[in-house]
């Protein structure tokens, strides 16, 4: 039995994607219909029933035309049932189509590669997606792995990551997880700040003054890299606050990041949503 809620006859307003009980989802709706627009939350199976998408020649037009923000949850770690998992395929394959087509505006539109995005467990490998380079050494491996003498620049902490639960130990701590694991050299008490963008909008979560540093503007520019346009761009920031280089792109921010600057989101959401 479907846990998604019920569009209204005539419906006309956001669909979000997401799990029913996904508070980022909720917030957005709850937003939207503040602001006196619908707004719905479907899961993956409802959602791809209420589209249709027709060819005709080398047109492809999908009914109705309604915007859209894709939060999509993770599948199962472990196959429910060969029937469970070809039916959340299907779901899956005909939203791809439907979000990569329609003309109405989405946000988290898939890729021509899918409805992933260029994001990476890798942090490495994310950098370069995004046009960077220069930073530390990344190490992946079954077992926690012991460091190497750092190199100039890189920090003098060696941390690492159980990528099974995504809890991080400063070496030699060693996490009560299974791995696989992965490194990174960095400072022993990093600063952080966190930037949402949303377009060529973005706005950081705390107060602090770091305008020398361009943080708004940089992290647009990786967001657009990396084909996101809703995004947090997390900064590792240099302890005199001179330098700055990003750590993790989240392309799925949660609800308390985007709470911390929902003022300037908030509106820029329903300007993207209602144009």
């Amino acid at each position: 039995m479907s846990s998604s809620e019920v569009p209204a006859p005539g419906f006309s307003g956001l669909v979000l994607v997401a799990d029913p009980e996904d508070a980022v989802a909720a917030e957005v709706r709850d937003f939207v219909v503040e602001s006196g627009h619908e707004a719905v939350v479907l899961d993956v199976f409802d959602a791809a029933q209420m589209f249709t998408v027709t060819v005709d020649g080398g047109d492809a037009v999908v009914e109705p035309t309604l915007p859209m923000m894709l939060r999509l949850p993770s599948p199962p770690l472990r196959r429910i049932s060969f029937d469970a998992e070809f039916h959340l395929s299907e779901c899956l394959a005909h939203l791809w189509a439907v979000t990569a087509l329609t003309t109405a505006p989405v946000i988290n539109r898939p890729s021509p590669g899918g409805l992933g995005t260029r994001v990476s467990a890798s942090a490495v490998l994310t950098e370069l997606r995004a046009g960077l380079t220069g930073g530390s050494c990344e190490v992946f491996s079954s077992r926690p792995p012991a460091p190497d003498r750092p190199a100039e620049g890189e920090g003098t902490q060696w941390w690492v990551q159980d990528l099974a639960t995504w809890r991080t130990h400063p070496w030699p701590e060693v996490s009560d997880g299974s791995g696989p694991y992965r490194a990174r050299w960095s400072d022993p008490d990093p600063l952080f700040e966190t930037v949402v963008v949303l377009g060529d909008r973005a706005w950081p979560c705390s107060a602090v003054e770091l305008d020398a540093l361009c943080l708004e503007k940089r992290s647009t520019d990786v967001a657009a890299r990396l084909g996101l346009e809703l995004a947090a761009v997390v900064w590792r920031i240099a302890p005199d606050l001179t330098r700055a280089r990003p750590v993790m792109v989240e392309p799925f921010p949660d609800v308390e990041q985007l709470r911390m600057v929902w003022l300037g989101l908030g509106p820029q959401l329903l300007k993207v949503f209602f144009p």
